[in-house]
């Protein structure tokens, strides 16, 4: 409280005045019974106050990116995706120009960030379908380009920061875990039921799977992919709690590409830490494992809480609606009272994802359109070489669609990145991936490039923030792992005062 006053005393009058303004502003809304823009004037008050500082920068670009999601739209002007990059865009290119004028901009970190872009460009002038699809198809590039930029230097700026902010996100991620078990004992997902603006990013999609604080299960499972590789990497206090809550949520998304991804990078993380591998460590996975297990199995009987029967999501207005059962099938339409909650199994519900998972419907859903994708690939040289434009895959999907059921999406992030921007693409693409594997030495970057780009071949992914986040943060740990402090590393002196300085000394010399 001491401390709190202090900082009051120690505001100017200007800045003093102006958050009583926005107080008195907020309460007048919220008396007309306006509370919208009562939040709005909040909002943009935490905004202003972020937007002074690089460091409250880096906070807020991973606690946006991973906590709020974009199957809900709070009003948005555009797609919720689109505006909460925007916004990440503007937070990180803000900060890097906070820091120029003292640190400078490093060429080579920018040239990298522009790759894909200028890969997407080239393919967007040789099959020219005008401005727009230009640019939204490669904002979200820009985006991640822009955001691993302010990371990355950030982090060789203050090392700490980063590991803070990690170490923060996997004991956040404790919490989102129990939420996920909630989430599958009760067969609803609480707040996304009610304002997912399409009923497929509510539990009357698939209420067997947890989604978190995600508002899908696959990005949850990349979530909790990354806060269980970060945790047991990191090892930071009480470290095995976020690796046991984020296994089990991992477990109870159901998603089998983070499973895949998960079992990929333990592989490297053994491989490369094999030499320290004792009897005491294999003790300790088997605790973990054994732990994990007890609370996915845990079962909804056990619970007097658990309704009996999974409640309807609720769909507001101008929401699409689910879709009603074909005539005569047993699958029941989403939104119905079954299945009910007692008949709940997690651990069932796990091993029928695995079991034979080439006859699920999904699994099906992603051959057929691997081979849309490669009759749209392969219809002359120029798609080959140069694809089809950016935004193509929307236009097709848009004009001929899918007819299986399943969401309108190619699925596979590596094929869909040649269909749009053509094998030049696709290769910018894989030797940036490549490039930083190789220079970027850290363990935890290596896991989690390896873990989420074994994912990303299962899903796209570039409007999911949660999962493009994993990435920013992989490359921002690379930077605070081969970084120094700022007292070891001088801070390089902008062109501007060096030619300064070359002109003072020559004039001193001269006399």
């Amino acid at each position: 409280m001491g401390s709190l006053t202090e900082k009051v005393k120690g505001m100017g009058r200007g800045d003093l005045v102006l958050c009583i303004g926005l107080g008195l502003l907020a309460v007048a809304f919220l008396v007309v019974g306006r509370w919208d823009l009562s939040v709005g004037v909040g909002v943009g008050a935490v905004l202003g106050w972020v937007f002074l500082d690089p460091v409250r920068v880096t906070w807020a670009v991973f606690v946006i990116a991973f906590a709020i999601p974009v199957t809900i739209d709070f009003g948005y002007p555009t797609n919720p995706s689109y505006t909460l990059l925007l916004l990440l865009f503007v937070l990180a290119f803000w900060g890097r120009l906070l820091r120029a004028e003292r640190d400078g901009w490093r060429r080579n970190v920018i040239l990298a960030g522009l790759v894909l872009p200028v890969c997407g460009v080239l393919s967007g002038l040789v099959h020219w379908h005008g401005i727009k699809p230009i640019v939204v198809g490669l904002s979200p590039l820009a985006c991640v380009g822009v955001l691993c930029w302010h990371v990355i230097e950030e982090a060789r700026r203050d090392r700490q920061l980063i590991i803070r902010i990690a170490e923060w996100l996997t004991w956040l991620s404790v919490p989102v875990a129990a939420f996920a078990k909630y989430q599958t004992l009760t067969l609803s997902w609480p707040i996304f039921d009610q304002l997912a603006y399409h009923w497929t990013y509510t539990s009357a999609f698939d209420a067997t799977r947890a989604v978190g604080i995600s508002g899908h299960p696959i990005i949850y499972g990349s979530f909790a992919m990354a806060m269980a590789l970060i945790a047991l990497t990191i090892k930071g206090r009480y470290w095995y709690v976020p690796v046991v809550a984020n296994l089990a949520g991992l477990v109870l998304s159901g998603t089998r590409s983070a499973w895949v991804g998960i079992v990929l990078a333990l592989a490297l993380w053994l491989l490369l830490r094999w030499r320290a591998i004792s009897w005491r460590g294999v003790g300790s996975a088997i605790l973990i494992a054994v732990t994990t297990l007890m609370f996915v199995a845990v079962k909804p009987s056990l619970f007097s809480f658990v309704t009996a029967a999974a409640p309807s999501a609720t769909w507001f207005p101008g929401s699409p609606p689910p879709p009603a059962p074909a005539p005569g099938s047993s699958t029941p339409a989403p939104g119905s009272s079954s299945p009910t909650a007692g008949a709940a199994d997690p651990v069932g519900a796990a091993e029928s994802r695995i079991s034979d998972p080439l006859q699920s419907a999904s699994a099906n859903a992603r051959f057929a359109r691997i081979s849309v994708l490669w009759d749209g690939i392969t219809q002359d040289w120029s798609t080959v070489l140069f694809g089809n434009g950016p935004e193509a895959n929307v236009r097709y999907l848009e004009k001929v669609a899918i007819g299986d059921g399943e969401a309108q999406v190619f699925d596979n992030t590596y094929l869909t990145f040649w269909y749009n921007y053509g094998l030049v693409g696709l290769a910018g693409l894989l030797s940036l991936l490549l490039v930083l594997w190789w220079r970027l030495r850290s363990v935890v970057t290596r896991i989690l490039l390896v873990a989420l780009g074994a994912q990303i071949f299962f899903f796209d992914v570039w409007l999911w923030l949660g999962a493009v986040a994993v990435f920013v943060l992989a490359v921002a740990l690379a930077g605070a792992d081969t970084s120094r402090s700022t007292t070891e590393q001088p801070v390089p002196t902008p062109r501007r005062q060096r030619s300064a300085q070359g002109r003072s000394l020559t004039g001193l010399d001269a006399v």
